[in-house]
């Protein structure tokens, strides 16, 4: 109840806020009676956010820069405030420079810290301060490394909060109604997905000297870093990962076909695989495969005509084609014994779910070395939701 308090509160706050905005803009010289009602939602301001404080106290949570320090960022010209449907909105004009200046103050910069709290409050996003722009090229780097964090039916949301989702184990025959006949009722045998948040996250360490060289694009350096080790780590469970304990991966679907060899495949077998899955499915089906695997397809040629299964790309960017669906490297194992090394389907059947990133200054941790170290965090969970979407290709036993 209190948390739903506080977030009540918080619009309050930063529609009093837009209100004093709006007295200054329209007022190059405040009347008596202006000054008053100025001074009233001031205090209207600072008792809301007094209010606020209690409450976060009361909750364990800790405390943020409130409306009190976006005031002065108010006068200082570096917030807009706009008022849509009665909800003040604030856009900070540049989150990105302010998000640069608290990664290379080592988190000391109040200011800059408290410009992205504002903005973060101010268009719902919570606790998530990290700027959107930074968040969505850090997302967009993962997903050069693994195309299942984009493919897939992402649902993002705000926190870690375990989320319930209907999923599809078994279709049911559709009967044959003679005339006059009853109808069945062709129910999906269905069941109910759990998605909870497991924490994936990287430290990268930047030197002291770096930081202080204005030069150096910090925020640009961290992101990257952080992309690709998390991009391995991600790319890695969504492909394999055992369901228990952690995200589970697209290969835990069902068998479509099983090689005859351990570690070789045949092109009849790929083609099995393919039509091991319905045909509505297969229209936005798409494989997900070893490389290791894919070097030996990429030799195999279709009976009769000769032509190579898989076909490049026809423009740059482009996926390469196996049997006309699009082909992308993951993390698959290896051929061996009992390996699923592809999968093939529409990957509406594979469900992600992510939260915000997170980013966390660590000032004192590395000192000893002149180091700083940038915490990046970001919680997900993976499931297959719909069985009969997704089918594996997997090695014989022996």
């Amino acid at each position: 109840m209190s948390l739903d308090k506080i977030t009540e509160l918080k619009h309050k706050g930063s529609h009093q806020l837009a209100e004093m905005r709006r007295i200054l803009d329209e007022n190059e010289v405040l009347t008596a009676e202006q000054a008053q009602e100025y001074d009233r939602r001031e205090a209207d301001l600072d008792a809301t956010n007094e209010t606020v404080a209690r409450l976060e106290k009361l909750e364990g949570i800790a405390p943020e820069p409130k409306f009190a320090e976006a005031r002065s960022l108010v006068s200082e010209g570096n917030v807009e405030v706009s008022i849509d449907e009665g909800v003040a909105v604030e856009e900070k004009r540049d989150d990105s420079a302010a998000f640069d200046s608290y990664l290379r103050s080592k988190g000391n910069d109040v200011e800059a810290r408290s410009t992205l709290v504002t903005s973060a409050i101010a268009n719902n996003r919570g606790s998530d301060w990290v700027p959107q722009e930074w968040r969505n090229q850090l997302i967009q780097s993962l997903v050069l490394q693994t195309r299942l964090f984009d493919l897939s039916n992402v649902i993002d949301t705000a926190d870690g909060t375990v989320i319930h989702i209907p999923a599809s184990t078994a279709d049911e025959a559709i009967a044959l109604v003679a005339e006059e006949g009853t109808y069945t009722n062709p129910n999906p045998t269905t069941a109910e997905v759990q998605l909870g948040a497991y924490k994936y996250g990287a430290i990268v360490k930047v030197s002291e000297e770096l930081l202080a060289d204005s030069v150096f694009d910090i925020s640009t350096y961290v992101r990257n870093q952080v992309a690709r080790y998390l991009g391995n780590q991600l790319g890695a469970v969504l492909a394999t990962g055992s369901g228990s304990s952690q995200p589970q991966g697209i290969s835990k679907c069902t068998v479509g076909v099983t090689a005859a060899s351990t570690t070789a495949t045949t092109a009849d077998e790929v083609i099995d695989t393919q039509f091991s899955l319905s045909a509505p499915y297969r229209q936005s089906a798409a494989w997900f495969v070893n490389d290791s695997w894919l070097k030996a397809v990429r030799k195999l040629k279709a009976s009769g005509s000769g032509d190579y299964l898989l076909q490049p790309g026809l423009e740059a960017g482009t996926p390469a084609t196996l049997l006309g669906s699009p082909v992308y490297i993951e993390q698959l194992d290896a051929p061996a014994a009992t390996k699923v090394v592809a999968v093939y389907g529409d990957p509406n059947g594979f469900v992600v779910r992510r939260t915000p990133v997170q980013v966390t200054v660590l000032n004192e941790r590395f000192a000893d070395t002149g180091h700083v170290g940038f915490k990046v965090s970001i919680r997900m969970d993976a499931k297959i939701a719909d069985s009969s979407a997704l089918r594996t290709l997997k090695q014989a036993a022996s």
